[in-house]
């Protein structure tokens, strides 16, 4: 028992193996500890316990007869604050790292500004009582100072060959931008700066709620970022996408162009172009393993205003590379005052058009890559659909089994 517990640590040093983790329980919460492969069961359990001391009573365990599952269960009207980023403030460090850190912010918490050689000096002050003292090289100095600087906790100044340190001052008044921050955190695919950002704030009354709380995304965030900063700064990047058919990983060397992110289903999806041959793919963020920031890429604008023109006939994410079209037009019902479906209409079509047909029959028309894709919406239309009509017979077909299928089990309930 004494060997289990040292041999875990409540400290991240591989984030993947989290965000592989609690993917794996939040979403597919039905395997047991036998029916993972991806690692050895100590390290299955060391991911786990981790994963508890995060999200505490959110873990639970379902005993079946194949064994114990684990799985995270939430009510999200009632977590109005995303638990999942607490592991984005859980970090590796040794008990060197941490001492160097107070004794060089206590240093330059004064306002001065110091140099390699003054900041050494005033260390080795500090530690000058102590009986075994650490040791710190000047090296190893410079790294960290760098690091800071980075994370933009200190600024650099040169004058010559001599460089100085000079600790940033906060002067921000958070509170005055508490509501944006509150709602930037919860929604921003990016919302975990929001999150360190309120950990600086008193807590304050709650009175946010979401119908649709996309938590999972959090742990998208370091790809995300890459992939922004991608398009921000018009750079080629690669990306090690992970396949669930093959399970296998690719590596991929594309143009990034946009982030689409599904406000039905929650997920994020990279638009790009291949890097060789300019196909526009798609990949699904939380299938991307990691990214690589690579070189500008010089025709970046071209590229980009050529898929703005393609994306007026993408529904969601399917591209058609040899950019034939499928038309589809569908007449619905809409009684006169049922404005609120018109208007629903109107805000969902997409890169369709609606038109009124007569007084109570409106009809929507468009020209897609992959009219298939567009199937979920149009169910949602079933009782008020008078007509369809589309190039692709598999997508009429297919709503009419949907359609059989809803009359036979209605006749099996009578």
């Amino acid at each position: 028992m004494k060997g289990d517990i040292m041999a875990y640590s409540e400290l991240i040093k591989n984030f993947d193996n989290i965000r592989s983790y609690m993917r794996d329980f939040f979403i597919y919460g039905f395997k047991t500890r036998e029916e993972y492969d991806k690692k050895s069961a100590r390290s299955y359990d060391n991911e786990r316990r981790r994963i508890q001391s995060y999200l505490g009573d959110l873990v639970s365990f379902k005993q079946t007869a194949a064994g114990r599952n684990t799985f995270i269960s939430l009510e999200g009207r009632s977590v109005t604050h995303n638990p999942l980023y607490q592991a984005f403030k859980s970090k590796s460090f040794t008990d060197k790292d941490i001492t160097l850190h107070f004794i060089v912010m206590d240093i330059l918490n004064d306002g001065k500004a110091y140099t390699l050689k003054d900041l050494c000096q005033c260390i080795d002050k500090y530690l000058y009582s102590f009986d075994n003292p650490m040791c710190f090289d000047e090296s190893t100095l410079r790294k960290k100072m760098k690091e800071y600087e980075e994370l933009g906790l200190v600024v650099s100044e040169k004058k010559g060959r001599v460089v100085r340190y000079k600790i940033v001052r906060d002067e921000i008044i958070l509170e005055n931008e508490r509501d944006a921050i509150r709602f930037f955190t919860e929604e921003d695919p990016l919302g975990v700066v929001g999150s360190y950002l309120e950990d600086k704030m008193e807590a304050g009354d709650e009175y946010l709620v979401f119908k649709n709380h996309y938590i999972m995304n959090a742990y998208d965030t370091e790809i995300i970022e890459c992939v922004l900063r991608g398009i921000h700064e018009k750079r080629l990047i690669e990306i090690t996408n992970f396949s669930p058919k093959s399970k296998k990983e690719k590596c991929w060397q594309v143009i990034p162009l946009k982030l689409y992110i599904s406000t039905q289903g929650g997920r994020n999806y990279l638009l790009c172009r291949g890097a060789e041959n300019h196909d526009t793919l798609s990949f699904r963020i939380d299938y991307i393993q990691k990214v690589k920031i690579g070189e500008p890429f010089a025709g970046y604008d071209e590229i980009l205003r050529d898929f703005e023109k393609e994306a007026k006939h993408m529904w969601g994410v399917i591209c058609n590379n040899d950019r034939k079209t499928e038309h589809i037009e569908m007449d619905i019902f809409i009684a006169p005052d049922e404005n609120y479906i018109i208007r629903r209409l109107k805000r969902e079509k997409r890169c369709g058009i609606v038109e009124q047909v007569d007084e109570e029959t409106y009809r929507f028309i468009a020209d897609v890559f992959d009219t298939y894709e567009m199937v979920p919406w149009l169910r949602t239309f079933f009782g008020r659909i008078k007509a369809i009509r589309c190039d692709n017979s598999e997508v009429v077909n297919r709503l009419k089994q949907d359609l059989l299928k809803l009359a036979a089990e209605y006749e099996v309930s009578e």
